[in-house]
């Protein structure tokens, strides 16, 4: 009797104190997933402002997990003509980065959120495209030294070559090679699995970047592909798919 009170203690110990963080985890990833699925992202706004209250001091884990909710959610201010609220969170979001970036931890992957940081601050700024874009550039070397294969740096490298024009150094095929193996590499295993929404949302950017080189096949295939993962994608349904639609025909 006794050695079955012990396991039932030691059982409530482990669902109070060891699962409630992988679960947690799960949980905000969920809630990350559904919002962007379904473009309701008040409850990515509570979700992601609720972790950053219950951050625990010298937590890469947790703090990182903050930092890339504000990336998706500022992200999506600026794709929704919300300039104002984007420049709110920019704010905030640059001070759990540099954070970030002191930690012991940090890898290429900080380095390479910085240099997505940069580009929302040229996105709200263009004239300051001057000191942001090579900050920006700066930033990504960095994550390429550390570690060129890391898909933050992959998806990164593949908006600087995407939005910069050739001119510059811009090319979309680089950017394609780049955005493909960040899909290959989040396929491959690992934190970004098909539910999760940076992995749709590169998919996305990977089917448009093929759409915008003129590789309408592929294009179609990474569509398809999307369709296929998530019927309920309410913004591709809606936007993505009807414009492609519009230009090329169904099949």
């Amino acid at each position: 009797m006794e050695r079955k009170t012990n396991l039932i203690i030691a059982f409530l110990l482990l669902i109070c104190f060891g699962l409630p963080r992988n679960l947690g985890a799960q949980k905000e990833d969920s809630i990350f997933y559904k919002s962007y699925t379904t473009t309701n992202m008040e409850p990515w706004k509570k979700t992601m402002e609720k972790m950053a209250e219950e951050l625990e001091p010298g937590n890469y884990k947790q703090l990182f997990e903050v930092t890339l909710a504000w990336y998706g959610y500022i992200g999506y201010c600026l794709g929704n003509d919300k300039e104002r609220e984007a420049r709110q969170y920019l704010k905030s979001g640059w001070q759990f980065l540099e954070q970030l970036e002191e930690m012991p931890e940090a890898g290429a992957a900080p380095h390479a959120l910085k240099s997505g940081f940069y580009g929302f601050e040229m996105a709200l700024a263009r004239y300051k495209a001057v000191i942001f874009g090579p900050k920006s550039l700066s930033a990504l070397k960095e994550a390429a030294a550390i570690d060129s294969s890391n898909v933050h740096y992959l998806v990164e490298k593949g908006n600087q070559m995407y939005y910069t024009p050739s001119v510059f150094g811009g090319d979309k095929e680089t950017a394609l090679r780049h955005y493909e193996k960040a899909v290959k590499t989040m396929e491959a295993g690992g934190k970004y699995q098909q539910k999760h929404w940076f992995y749709l949302n590169t998919l996305v950017t990977l089917g448009h970047t093929f759409e915008a080189a003129g590789y309408l096949k592929q294009a179609r295939e990474v569509y398809h592909k999307i369709q296929n993962l998530e019927p309920d994608f309410k913004w591709f349904n809606e936007e993505v798919w009807p414009d492609f639609v519009k230009k090329y025909g169904y099949e």
